[in-house]
């Protein structure tokens, strides 16, 4: 699912969201105001290490470690959701 972004006009606050494209949010969960939320433009997630030609990192390096960068992300998401439950 892809993760949105939103700015709450009512408490100021910034928050992200994983959801699906078809979900609009517009009520803000963190202060409870209905109809506050605006969706904010998301920059695209750039690999930081610049790969040469025939540089030291090999593709699948790359991938590894998007792939645990992606995974702690969902961690934190996941934490995040289940303290909104509790």
């Amino acid at each position: 699912m892809p993760r949105y972004a939103y700015y709450c006009e009512s408490c100021e606050e910034t928050f992200e969201q994983f959801h699906s494209m078809t979900v609009v949010l517009d009520d803000c969960h963190l202060c409870g105001s209905q109809e506050t939320l605006q969706k904010i433009m998301s920059g695209v997630r750039l690999i930081d290490q610049k790969v040469e030609l025939h540089g030291t990192k090999k593709p699948g390096q790359i991938v590894k470690q998007h792939i645990e960068e992606a995974k702690q992300d969902i961690k934190q998401e996941k934490e995040i959701m289940m303290q909104e439950y509790e």
